[in-house]
């Protein structure tokens, strides 16, 4: 003799109306926006930061452009890399 199991949906609807999944769903609530918004700001902090040491500090210093190595050491970089990456898989 085999037992009635109640129905998949029907299982599914007591768990999402149980105390349990109402509390565990609250608590990531409360976790979730404040750990967000710190995230939020910590990126919105390093965007100004960086705003001020790359464009705020040389005009400060008297500097009207960006130096010309700035712009030369960025890009080899990452062809660089992608080329040394590349003959490490060969």
């Amino acid at each position: 003799m085999s037992t009635a199991r109640p129905a998949e949906p029907v299982r599914l609807a007591d768990v999402l109306k149980g105390p349990g999944y109402l509390k565990t769903l609250l608590l990531s609530g409360l976790v979730g926006i404040p750990v967000s918004l710190v995230a939020f700001w910590f990126l919105a902090g390093i965007h100004e930061l960086q705003h001020a040491l790359w464009s705020d500090l040389p005009h400060a210093l008297g500097r009207s452009s960006a130096p010309w190595w700035r712009r030369v050491s960025r890009r080899p970089r990452p062809s660089c890399c992608g080329c040394r990456s590349a003959a490490r898989c060969w």
